[in-house]
């Protein structure tokens, strides 16, 4: 199996889009399976030609000739997702930046959501356009299609309050309540969860928990030893670390390390079985 990732040519849609794959999986190639844990992107996931199966926090994809295009929209997830892939795939996915895709969708972000996975067909000329991309055989055009493709729906969204907030959230040296979000910003705790429910499908509690576990991950990388996870990462002490390793993961920190595998600085963060 192989996976390419890229990050956007245009320094336009870079401001929205974090990255993308391209993921091609051979038919003579053993079934894959991994897990997949939560972050704050809103993820885009395209397939053609194959079977998708959802049971629970499980998806089986398998070839299928002449089997439906199918396009995945995930956003709020809190446990591990346990991917397989059986015979011939190929799959691109997007990550947009936590408010990223508001740019270019018409409604809210929160009107194209489900539990988990959702059908996600926000244009009409979209099928058509994504089922041309899978279909090509250039990298370099399909890189170029699709920049294309979403710089033709950008919208532009802006929304101060959420941005500010975010920025707040993501900021390494900082560790604010979301009770002192609500009175750095003059507005209320309820205000603030209803437009991240609105427009990031998961409230600030979520948000900020997964933003720590993310930046330990990509800390992690550079060698830091678990107590300097714990400080570094506004955790209070290494017991919580380990508390919130345990629910996103099912697994102590020195276990999840050891197994799993971090590419694009955490962007992707697979542990395969």
């Amino acid at each position: 199996m192989q996976l390419q990732y890229f990050t956007p040519k245009s320094k336009l849609l870079a401001r929205y889009l974090e990255g993308y794959y391209f993921l091609e999986k051979e038919r003579d190639e053993p079934a894959v399976e991994y897990l997949t844990f939560p972050n704050n992107f809103s993820i885009v996931s395209l397939l053609q030609d194959t079977q998708l199966t959802l049971a629970g926090n499980s998806v089986l994809i398998e070839e299928k000739t002449g089997g439906d295009f199918t396009s995945q929209l995930i956003c709020h997830y809190e446990k591990p997702i346990k991917i397989r892939y059986e015979g011939r795939v190929r799959e691109i996915t997007f990550y947009f930046k936590p408010l990223g895709l508001n740019a270019f969708i018409e409604k809210p972000l929160q009107q194209y959501l489900g539990d988990s996975f959702r059908s996600f067909l926000p244009f009409e000329d979209y099928e058509a356009a994504m089922k041309s991309v899978l279909a090509e055989e250039s990298l370099d055009e399909q890189r170029n299609s699709i920049e294309n493709y979403w710089l033709s729906k950008f919208l532009g969204f802006e929304h101060e309050l959420l941005q500010d907030i975010l920025s707040d959230l993501t900021d390494k040296t900082k560790d604010y309540a979301i009770e002192e979000l609500a009175e750095k910003y003059h507005t209320s705790r309820q205000n603030i969860s209803r437009q991240f429910s609105i427009h990031i499908g998961k409230t600030p509690s979520e948000f900020k928990k997964t933003q720590r576990f993310r930046q330990t991950m990509a800390k992690n990388m550079e060698g830091t030893n678990l107590t300097t996870l714990s400080y570094d990462n506004s955790f209070y002490d290494q017991s919580h670390l380990i508390r919130d390793f345990k629910s996103f993961t099912g697994l102590t920190p020195k276990a999840f390390f050891k197994s799993i595998s971090l590419q694009e600085n955490a962007t992707i963060n697979w542990l395969f079985l």
